[in-house]
């Protein structure tokens, strides 16, 4: 009893010395019990930094590990609200952080000086970026007491940069993971503190993994991230990356989702579609006519793909046909268009969607073998041909020209 009227008697005399100097803050800690008001006074301050929906379940982890862990989140920081159609849309991590009752800091620039006043008056213990999509400069960086750590999904030093998830899956990767490790000012090459290993299977998409291991990194920052603000992980206790092994992962450009049958194997198309998935997506160069008229050029949006071995659907192509000729095969449940890469003579990739530029939503193999693969057969095309088509003029006049639609 005494040593819980001692408690409540430091807990009137803390407000009352926070409301003279001017801080509401401590208001209502009459309900709180003593605990929660020691663990606020001792909180280490924590600062997030990112944009994109992926990493919504970083910010949300750690405000609900807070008060268990010891540390308070004491603002985010995200990238300014954009105009959309006629709207003023908040990045996903904007939002949240709204909903969560956290402030919000939104600069133009990492390196806009009156934002870096606003970071420094916070007096951060340690920023925590994920996807933020900003440069940090020096002076970010020595805003926080303890250092700025990152959340980075792949298995570094491989896929260092802006797309590793993407790059993982279109190199054919056999497993990837989570890494958490200090910033420091060389893009992702700072002393790492924990990393978590994921094996692939072959079916995974740049989408979902990126999820899945920024829910895993999520998990295992909350676990570190005491140990870090208590010393027992510092910048010099973490370990140094060998960069011998270091791969870049750059931005993806919208060409590269462009599939090569001509030069591409099965395989190399089935994970640039895995790796693509999202944005910007993956196109097929085809040869297509709903009916007897002349082929016309397309670049098909395809959403999925599959890796068979031509011995597994043989009896659906014909003997006779012609190399870049696509054909429809029952593949498990729902048939299959099958495609066969000019250099890689044992293996098919089979499609089992397909959106066709101008129509509304993607269709199934099935309903694209009845529209379009009907009345003569559908081709793949190389980058001669398609550029034959593009030139070509079409029936009807001299000045009217064919074009690749979807290119």
């Amino acid at each position: 009893m005494a040593l819980q009227r001692r408690a409540r008697g430091l807990e009137a005399l803390l407000v009352l010395l926070a409301l003279q100097a001017g801080d509401f803050s401590f208001v209502g800690l009459r309900e709180r019990p003593f605990h929660s008001l020691r663990t606020r006074l001792h909180a280490g301050r924590v600062v997030f930094l990112g944009s994109p929906a992926c990493v919504e379940v970083v910010l949300e982890r750690l405000c609900q590990a807070q008060n268990e862990k010891g540390f308070e989140v004491c603002a985010v920081v995200s990238r300014p609200p954009k105009r959309v159609k006629k709207a003023i849309t908040k990045t996903p991590v904007h939002a949240l952080a709204d909903k969560l009752g956290v402030s919000v800091l939104v600069p133009s620039s990492a390196k806009d000086p009156d934002f870096l006043d606003e970071l420094e008056k916070l007096k951060p213990d340690v920023c925590v970026t994920a996807a933020y999509g900003e440069y940090l400069p020096k002076r970010f960086l020595q805003a926080p007491k303890l250092g700025t750590v990152n959340l980075h999904p792949s298995l570094l030093p491989r896929w260092r940069g802006a797309s590793p998830v993407q790059r993982c899956l279109v190199a054919g990767d056999t497993e990837t993971g989570i890494t958490i490790l200090y910033t420091v000012a060389k893009m992702d090459a700072g002393p790492i503190i924990v990393q978590e290993k994921l094996p692939l299977n072959g079916s995974e998409t740049s989408p979902e993994l990126l999820d899945y291991l920024f829910g895993r990194g999520a998990d295992l920052l909350v676990e570190v991230l005491p140990k870090l603000l208590k010393g027992g992980i510092t910048m010099d206790t973490a370990e140094a990356q060998d960069e011998r092994l270091v791969e870049k992962a750059p931005l993806i450009s919208k060409d590269e989702g462009k599939l090569w049958p001509h030069n591409e194997t099965a395989l190399q198309m089935r994970d640039k579609v895995r790796g693509f998935a999202g944005w910007p997506g993956t196109t097929l160069p085809l040869a297509l006519s709903g009916s007897m008229a002349p082929l016309e050029g397309f670049r098909v949006k395809v959403s999925s793909a599959e890796v068979a071995s031509l011995d597994a659907v043989k009896d659906s192509i014909s003997p006779d046909a012609a190399p870049e000729e696509l054909f429809l095969v029952d593949a498990g449940e729902e048939p299959a268009v099958a495609l066969r890469p000019a250099n890689d003579a044992e293996n098919v990739l089979l499609l089992r969607s397909f959106h066709v530029p101008g129509k509304p939503h993607e269709v199934p193999a099935k309903t694209f073998h009845k529209g379009y693969m009907s009345f003569q057969p559908a081709k793949w095309l190389g980058p001669k041909e398609e550029a034959e088509l593009v030139a070509a003029p079409s029936v009807g006049t001299k000045k009217k020209q064919r074009r690749v639609r979807g290119a």
